[in-house]
């Protein structure tokens, strides 16, 4: 049975550090575990004097964190919406929330995400405290049972070497497209914004699909970091390289030339007998 980690008192590092915000932004569990939330009638969203309610603080203490972090804010859904499109809000609710904004010009909303992360940030507010302390100590218990370790799997070969033994003449972007369209590697290139603000690979970024794990596979020596996330590509499985060899030629790919040579019984296409000598026909030859 795990231990419980204690209470994390620094709660203001979040305050501080954009970095451990970034980390524990996906954790919006935490404002309902720390104190019941009203939303708008369309459950997604929450009004700047709603958000300063939940916090027990007066609006203009939102205000002034919104100054401050606007982009911030803005990367994790907060947004301000006017004429045609507060219209279009107001009809889409059934007036159910015409008493929270009736009469005004525009309309800042907050979803559960930049609700949290006004907790991260909010100083003066013992509701914002609390949050914060949620937010570490359940990163600290992720941290003692996910810890930074080595993956051991069987070797196999990576996707490079396998173009260059079996498709040298397919180009590797086309390889690899060709990988993403049919669904056998994750394409998440510059899906993800890390805490500078910068585009990134997804974390999940040329694993396996669900259907291409029968061919490829994390390799060894993979690493597992911190928060949980596997880093690096795929390799072609050992007992499927051939497989995988005879899908991609069907598929359209253009094989080597000299596949032939391949130690294996791929390069065989059929065999006969001429004369009591097994004559053996190969793709290439």
């Amino acid at each position: 049975m795990g231990t419980i980690a204690p209470p994390v008192s620094n709660e203001l590092i979040l305050t501080e550090s954009r970095t451990m915000r970034t980390q524990t932004i996906e954790r919006t569990e935490a404002l309902d575990k720390v104190k019941a939330l009203s939303m708008l009638p369309d459950d997604l969203h929450v009004t700047t004097e709603m958000a300063a309610a939940y916090y027990e603080v007066d609006t203009q203490a939102i205000h002034s964190l919104v100054r401050r972090n606007r982009d911030e804010l803005m990367q994790n859904g907060m947004q301000t919406i006017q004429g045609a499109e507060l219209r279009t809000y107001k009809a889409e609710t059934g007036g159910q929330g015409d008493h929270l904004f009736n009469g005004v010009r525009s309309l800042r909303l907050f979803t559960r995400r930049a609700l949290l992360n006004v907790g991260q940030l909010l100083s003066e507010s013992d509701v914002a405290r609390r949050i914060r302390h949620y937010l570490l100590n359940a990163e600290q218990v992720v941290r003692q049972e996910v810890q930074p370790r080595q993956v051991n799997r069987p070797r196999g070969m990576t996707v490079s070497d396998f173009r260059v033994t079996f498709f040298g003449d397919v180009a590797p972007r086309q390889l690899d497209r060709h990988l993403y369209d049919r669904g056998y590697l994750i394409d998440q290139r510059k899906s993800r914004i890390n805490a500078r603000g910068e585009l990134r690979d997804g974390y999940k970024h040329r694993h396996p699909t669900a259907m291409g794990s029968r061919w490829l596979q994390l390799p060894e020596g993979r690493y597992v970091d911190a928060n949980g996330h596997e880093r690096g590509g795929a390799v072609v499985r050992p007992d499927r390289v051939h497989e995988l060899v005879d899908r991609l030629i069907a598929e359209g790919l253009q094989h080597n030339a000299t596949i032939s040579r391949a130690p294996s019984r791929l390069a065989l296409t059929s065999s006969e007998v001429v004369e009591g000598h097994v004559i053996e026909f190969r793709r290439g030859a």
